[in-house]
């Protein structure tokens, strides 16, 4: 039965925590393969264009085709247990990644991987709405959304250390399966703990409902969402061609930066994936919260449009430290830039989401968050690692990963800030015309 939040409560923290710990789960088995390009590669006999399309493409297909039907769902029904069956699918899906021994095998279960994670964001978003009050929300996004650098570092600190055993061992064994491969027995790992966290979300209370929409407000059906997205289309456009470039050049630096740091700086796996494991826990987490307590105090001063003027002033930052990091000769220096990078990167994650919260009524929250979740992970995470791939094969014949991810950066960065900078008298309207709605709390 739906309960109602203290708002500001222990609980309702525990709530975005643990939502924030499913999230970071899901990037720990969407990332596990970016520390593992260079022995899959080897085994499978594959390019860098070939590992691109499974780390980005082949997980990205159904995630993105199914957010929407997802977030049908999350809109209608019980968001609690959408959110378990999702994890328990995804997690014996990263188990069954490890039972590959083929391309096309991994590819398919990476495409499952991609089934499951489907659930999580577009639920555990609009449930976070229906938990936190308007000035909280940011930050608990700013919280949840600091989850893919918390699952990066972990990929890289944890499997990093993991692969560092298990390359130096003769032989991988494992209880039933026999002998594996080293990377093999890394998806098992990582894999199964999710089976855990699918029985712990019954922890979690469904939360009542709040802010739906008056009836003067857009309607809840498809022709009304439709009539949503016409009416502030110009704001939606821009935001989505700005969250898609700095996304895709954020997914590009995650998948290819390990192998980067081993092909260009002679480091070796387990020294990269511990560096910047601690960067991505340590800067990628604070520029999120950061960012989330920044946007809170400024709205608390009456800067409605606080969310875009920080991703604005991130994305002008972005531009020449993300050109700088992968260009600089020796492995600290560039190490040392792409923490900048990583902090700044973790501000446009959680205000872009808050954003969209600010302007859209309860009925259509699950669906408008899917959407922008479709087009900007699909473009994004589809696109960001293949065309590292495809850069580095075709235009620098495979032999300069430093210059592909400068070049990425030269072009989505700017992109970027040009978009969110034009969007922001349309957030202003946009915030406007919501504000004029009578709403139920």
């Amino acid at each position: 039965m739906p309960t109602a939040g203290v708002r500001g409560s222990a609980y309702t923290w525990y709530v975005a925590g643990f939502l924030t710990a499913l999230a970071t789960l899901s990037i720990v088995d969407r990332q596990i393969l970016a520390l593992m390009i260079g022995p899959v590669k080897r085994d499978l006999g594959v390019s860098d264009t070939m590992m691109g399309l499974l780390g980005g493409l082949a997980f990205t297909l159904f995630y993105t085709l199914l957010t929407l039907p997802m977030a049908h769902l999350a809109d209608k029904g019980s968001r609690r247990r959408i959110i378990a069956c999702g994890v328990l699918f995804w997690s014996v899906a990263t188990v069954a990644c490890g039972l590959a021994g083929r391309y096309n095998e991994l590819f398919f279960a990476r495409m499952c991987v991609g089934i499951g994670e489907a659930t999580l964001t577009p639920a555990a978003v609009s449930m976070m709405s229906d938990t936190f009050d308007r000035a909280r929300l940011p930050l608990a996004l700013g919280i949840f959304s600091a989850a893919p650098f918390i699952g990066v570092g972990l990929a890289n600190i944890l499997g990093g250390s993991v692969v560092q055993q298990l390359e130096a061992m003769p032989a991988v064994v494992l209880p039933l399966l026999g002998q594996v491969r080293s990377w093999q027995a890394m998806f098992i790992i990582v894999g199964l703990p999710g089976v855990l966290f699918a029985l712990l979300m019954t922890t979690i209370r469904e939360p009542v409902r709040r802010g739906v929409a008056a009836i003067d407000a857009p309607a809840i059906d498809f022709r009304g969402m439709m009539r949503f997205f016409a009416g502030r289309r110009r704001f939606l456009t821009l935001h989505f061609i700005a969250y898609t470039a700095l996304a895709m050049q954020g997914w590009a630096v995650f998948y290819w930066l390990v192998e980067f740091f081993i092909r260009e700086h002679g480091a070796t796996r387990a020294q990269v994936g511990v560096t910047y494991g601690i960067i991505a826990l340590v800067f990628g987490t604070t520029g999120s919260v950061v960012a989330g307590l920044l946007s809170a105090r400024m709205m608390r001063s009456g800067r409605r449009e606080a969310t875009l003027q920080l991703v604005l002033a991130a994305s002008l930052l972005l531009i020449p430290v993300g050109i700088a990091a992968p260009l600089v000769d020796g492995y600290w220096p560039a190490m040392a830039l792409f923490a900048v990078a990583t902090f700044f990167m973790g501000w446009p994650t959680g205000l872009g989401t808050a954003a969209l919260q600010f302007i859209v009524p309860n009925e259509l929250r699950g669906r408008i968050i899917a959407f922008y979740l479709v087009v900007v992970n699909f473009l994004s995470y589809a696109l960001g690692p293949l065309l590292g791939g495809l850069v580095s094969d075709q235009v620098f014949g495979g032999e300069s990963l430093g210059a592909t991810l400068a070049l990425m950066a030269a072009v989505n960065y700017p992109i970027g800030a040009l978009c969110v900078w034009l969007s922001l008298p349309h957030f202003r309207s946009a915030l406007t015309m919501a504000e004029s709605w009578q709403h139920r709390t």
